[in-house]
């Protein structure tokens, strides 16, 4: 009997113990836009009109330093919904649809499982399935007002208003929002009036946006909703222009982010209302965040820090930021920043940071550089785009907010590189970062052995990652001297740090010719990652014609990055080996783009097209 009731009082208390946490906890609100940096009047931009973001920065907290963790939005928006770092993952290319491992789920599902209502209006976009569990509701009619009575809820509305498309007159055509004469022109870009229309339009979608905020905010409030509710108001990365969104300078990854606390819930900020915050919080922190606001549980392999509420932890000394292939271009960058020192570690130095891709070049302030480019009508700063990557960028944003100016090679500021260059290996280290192996060969091995790229990554005998960091670092301070050392790491067991060491040998260009014999004997690779690299390398140099090795990728090879980096190869030696039509339209006949191509339907997604962008720039170029 006593046992009874001992039973009966423990499942009432545990009863009113969950409906006490649930009926105590805040609405959390999320107002996203896209590709905007901070051209906001709280951040001190004097030409945006923006009253309601202005105003919810008066009685909230604003955050000088938040950062996304990529600068184009599938990679942005993946580490926000699992509250990890892609490259541990596999995701940071851009629409792929990298397999998980089984222990990792969408943060709603967290917020699900404690109570909440869980809503999306409307985009995901991530580099993940994008029908995983964890959204009550992710639609165009989601919405907080549907929720059962009495649930919390957590809601995110989107707004696409500021995309990067709204620039692309051949899909909007929008009025200024700002005098043109008025607008700052990056160092970086050529002062014209294009490029100031461009600029001066965009002020017209920030203000469109903020309406949206606004409207948003009143909802709440007629509903009575107000009090109860944690507002954000931030971007999902930088924007808008040319040599901003997909790249990890300040002006791709530096997002506004004001978040409004009701009187009820400000004890769990640890800043006053109407504060402006130096503190770092990058995008992997949003997730663990939430978690903390709600008083959930955060899982272990959550890789960021919440940066608020009751498991608020010390702030980050740095955020870390990554870009891998954006679209159709093959890219490999890593970086972070303190809020002032920036850090870009370029690991494809061989390539320019502005590869051509299809949607930027719409802008039509981009193709108008690139042609004052190559007409030689651009200076240093603005030229830098176009030319070949330095192994490694140092920026002081205070300073140098454009970023034109590498300390690199400064010796006042030795230390400051060598500190963010360890900081940067020892980030890659610990987070496991999967992306040294080439995307093609990510797809290789994972196809090949039935593990997700997280379980390749935490094998160090299939991915040695120091050892192939090594490789990859060659060069660092040494250059051209780093050719023994590379000739030995051509020889390796290791597929990658094989890799690496030609990947720095085409870096180094002709300087690498001793390596030539060896680099011939790599186009005979098994990997079609090395063989289309030794080709391309040998390519550039003039040793030899790359387009039996890169045909024979194209006709039979049925991984679909594969053929994506053969492409990409021929159009960087285009100019000395010109492609042949014929075999690439036998290529599409053999891999249709919506065929049965297994590779393609579930690594490029939704988006399986990128070859054909590649290869239709190539016509262009030959006036095809």
């Amino acid at each position: 009997m006593i046992q009874s009731i001992t039973t009966r009082t423990l499942v009432l208390l545990l009863a009113l113990s969950a409906f006490a946490f649930g009926a105590d906890r805040p609405n959390i609100l999320w107002i996203t836009s896209e590709d905007n940096s901070p051209f906001i009047g709280c951040y001190g931009d004097p030409l945006a009109n923006t009253p309601n973001i202005d105003s919810m920065a008066k009685t909230g907290v604003l955050y000088k330093n938040a950062y996304s963790t990529a600068a184009v939005c599938g990679p942005a928006r993946t580490t926000l919904i699992l509250g990890m770092y892609p490259p541990t993952l596999g995701g940071e290319h851009m629409r792929s649809q990298t397999p998980l491992p089984s222990f990792v789920k969408l943060y709603p599902q967290y917020l699900q499982e404690a109570g909440y209502y869980t809503t999306n209006n409307s985009k995901k976009d991530y580099n993940i399935d994008q029908d995983l569990p964890g959204w009550d509701d992710s639609s165009t009619k989601a919405h907080w007002k549907n929720r059962p009575d009495g649930s919390p809820f957590f809601a995110i509305f989107n707004t696409n208003i500021t995309h990067e498309s709204r620039l692309h007159p051949s899909r909007h055509t929008f009025p200024t929002g700002a005098d043109p004469d008025k607008v700052r022109v990056p160092a970086y870009l050529p002062d014209t009036p294009t490029v100031r229309n461009r600029i001066a339009t965009y002020y017209h979608r920030i203000a469109e946006m903020d309406t949206f905020v606004g409207e948003r905010l009143k909802e709440l409030k007629d509903a009575g909703l107000a009090e109860d509710t944690i507002v954000f108001y931030y971007s999902d990365h930088g924007g808008v222009m040319p040599r901003s969104k997909r790249f990890i300078y300040d002006s791709g990854t530096h997002v506004p982010l004001v978040i409004h606390f009701p009187k009820k819930w400000e004890h769990l900020s640890p800043n006053k209302p109407g504060t402006k915050t130096d503190e770092l919080v990058g995008f992997v922190d949003f997730a663990p965040t939430l978690l903390s606001l709600i008083g959930a549980k955060i899982p272990k392999h959550m890789q960021g820090h919440a940066f608020l509420g009751e498991k608020r932890s010390e702030p980050a000394e740095y955020a870390y930021l990554f870009r891998a292939r954006a679209d159709e271009r093959i890219d490999f960058k890593r970086g972070l920043t303190d809020g002032r020192y920036r850090y870009i570690r370029n690991y494809l130095a061989y390539l320019p940071t502005g590869q051509h891709v299809n949607y930027l070049w719409d802008n039509p302030a981009t193709p108008e550089w690139e042609a004052m480019f190559k007409a030689g009508e651009t200076n240093e700063a603005q030229s830098a785009f176009f030319l070949p990557a330095p192994l490694e960028e140092l920026f002081d944003t205070q300073a140098d907010p454009d970023e034109v100016n590498n300390l690199v090679d400064n010796p006042a500021h030795r230390e400051t590189l060598l500190r963010m260059r360890a900081a940067n290996r020892a980030h890659i280290l610990n987070t496991r970062d999967t992306g040294f192996m080439p995307e093609a060969l990510m797809v290789e091995w994972s196809r090949g052995s039935g593990k997700t790229p997280y379980q390749i990554g935490q094998d160090a005998v299939q991915y040695p990652l120091e050892e192939i960091l090594d490789a990859a670092d060659a060069l660092l301070d040494k250059g051209k001297k780093a050719m023994p050392e590379l000739i030995k790491l051509l020889d390796s067991d290791d597929p990658l740090v094989q890799y690496w060491a030609l990947v720095n040998c085409m870096v180094l260009g002709k300087d690498a010719s001793r390596a030539t014999r060896k680099i011939k004997e790599l186009t005979q690779s098994t990997i079609a990652a090395t063989r289309i690299a030794a080709a391309e390398h040998l390519a550039r140099i003039g040793k030899m014609d790359p387009r039996p090795v890169l045909n024979e990728v194209l006709l039979n090879n049925p991984n679909v990055l594969a053929r994506l980096q053969a492409i990409n190869a021929l159009d960087h030696i285009q100019a000395k080996y010109p492609y042949d039509k014929t075999v690439f339209e036998k290529s599409m006949a053999i891999w249709p783009i919506n065929g049965d191509d297994l590779e393609a339907a579930e690594w490029m997604g939704r988006y399986k097209a990128y070859d054909v962008r590649v290869m239709e720039f190539l016509e262009a170029q030959r006036g095809e």
